[in-house]
């Protein structure tokens, strides 16, 4: 039984099968280390009215399941802003690298047309829970596409609102159900880094039998911390046909919007 994502051993995260990818065991997923460096960027916070606002995740290459090192740096401190860098290693070798804005709280009063929009979707209560391979039949029910390899994607539990496989469109509510790192509760912040990088999955574009789109970075904007375990993921996609596209995600909990995700996408065909 997977009951977590990462186990410690100093300063290393040891990656478990809850971290792995659908395309080989000996990868992981995107969310498991898009998760590492959101905690590390966090951490750098002097007070928690600084709260990350943009975190830029750039995906090297595959991230391999080795035992993983973060390092950390400072590279604007201001008094109300704060950039942070964080680079994640496998050995020698920098497999991904994050940056963060934190933004200092201020209170203002705005009028209502200023605030995020509220909840767009049906809740997570009354939809199936499945894992992320099955997609909607034509009455709106989840329907078991295909079986994966274990690891990430397949932890996760997801309850489908709607959307049809290879349309570039989707709306889920997505919950990891154990913790990111052993041992530690998982933050708001790094539940959301975790399962942003699941636009891409739920909402794919499907040129054709051989060809589908992969992402190649994660940016995401927070105006919000989520509030609950269920965060919703409202996704949108389109591609030209010199084969670079854009993923783009409303990310909403049950009181309303909280951020967007952006993703690069590249076509990338099978053989």
């Amino acid at each position: 039984m997977i009951d977590c994502v990462f186990r410690r051993d100093g300063e290393y995260f040891i990656p478990t099968d809850g971290a792995s990818s659908p395309w080989g065991a000996r990868a992981l997923h995107g969310g498991p280390p898009a998760g590492l460096l959101a905690r590390a960027i966090e951490a750098m916070a002097p007070d928690p009215a600084m709260q990350v606002s943009r975190l830029t995740i750039d995906l090297f290459r595959a991230v391999p399941r080795e035992p993983l090192a973060v390092r950390t740096e400072m590279v604007r401190e201001g008094r109300r802003i704060l950039a942070v860098q964080a680079s994640l290693f496998a050995g020698s070798v920098e497999v991904s690298r994050a940056t963060g804005l934190l933004l200092r709280h201020t209170e203002v009063e705005l009028p209502d047309h200023h605030l995020p929009p509220g909840v767009a979707h049906p809740g997570p209560e009354g939809f199936q829970t499945t894992g992320l391979s099955a997609v909607m039949d034509a009455d709106g029910n989840p329907v078991q596409r295909m079986s994966m390899l274990p690891g990430f994607h397949t932890l996760i539990e997801v309850r489908r609102v709607g959307g049809r496989p290879g349309s570039g469109r989707a709306t889920a509510w997505i919950r990891i159900p154990v913790p990111l790192v052993e041992g530690e509760e998982t933050t708001p912040l790094v539940r959301l880094a975790a399962t942003s990088d699941f636009g891409n999955a739920l909402g794919s574009i499907r040129a054709s039998a051989q060809t589908g789109f992969i992402n190649a970075d994660i940016t995401l904007y927070v105006h919000r911390l989520p509030v609950g375990e269920w965060i919703c993921l409202d996704t949108v996609g389109a591609a030209q046909p010199h084969g670079v596209g854009l993923m783009q995600t409303t990310v909403y909990d049950a009181e309303g919007s909280v951020g967007l995700v952006a993703q690069a996408v590249l076509a990338n065909q099978r053989v």
